[in-house]
């Protein structure tokens, strides 16, 4: 498995706007497809406190966005969800063997991407795709990566928790529901991580056996 570290341009979205106007880094916890060209996903914003209602006006107020359920707790922090109606990210890495195992937002509006990938031909492929939704794309680094290092931190936090709280046993000692009030998630979102972490377990597990 490889890692690569990618800086990415994209057209005119939410984030370039925000990475425009304010000096707030955006951390994306999850990126998924919603739809079929649109994209959800789980958000991080640390910024000044006095801006925070100004940032989340912004960010609803832009016309790919569709749905903002987001909490402002008041010192600075906002984190939540963001659907749009439009997502480059996620139509470049729909049918993409590449895993995006952490985004945040750099200068003017740019995000980083690490990406996780078995064939260094996959990554020349999203990339491709990339450029050809009009994103600008600089490789910032090419990685070889150990089995420890495949599971993002959010998705082993979400695996450990439930692996402790008894969901893996049989019968299961607790539910999906459960799991996805203690992170104050929907329950088809932590499913969704779960699951994107169980294949990377697996992923890393089969890998090292060969």
């Amino acid at each position: 498995m490889i890692e690569a570290s990618l800086i990415i341009d994209m057209p005119d979205n939410w984030v370039k706007r925000i990475g425009a106007k304010f000096p707030a880094p955006i951390k994306f916890i999850e990126c998924m497809p919603y739809g079929e060209v649109g994209g959800r996903g789980l958000i991080e914003i640390e910024s000044d406190p006095l801006i925070t209602d100004a940032i989340i006006e912004e960010i609803r107020s832009h016309p790919d966005v569709t749905k903002v359920d987001v909490s402002n707790f008041g010192d600075g922090r906002i984190s939540g969800s963001i659907v749009t109606n439009k997502c480059v990210a996620c139509r470049a890495l729909t049918g993409s063997e590449c895993f995006l195992t952490h985004a945040r937002s750099v200068e003017e509006g740019k995000v980083e991407w690490k990406i996780t990938t078995a064939e260094n031909s996959s990554l020349a492929s999203l990339i491709n795709k990339l450029k050809g939704f009009g994103c600008s794309v600089q490789v910032i680094s090419i990685t070889k990566l150990s089995s420890q290092d495949i599971v993002t931190r959010r998705q082993e936090e979400i695996v450990r928790t439930a692996y402790e709280r008894g969901y893996y046993d049989y019968p299961r000692r607790t539910a999906i529901r459960d799991l996805a009030k203690i992170f104050g998630i929907s329950p088809s979102t932590l499913g969704e991580i779960l699951q994107r972490g169980e294949r990377n377990i697996i992923d890393a597990f089969f890998n090292g056996k060969s």
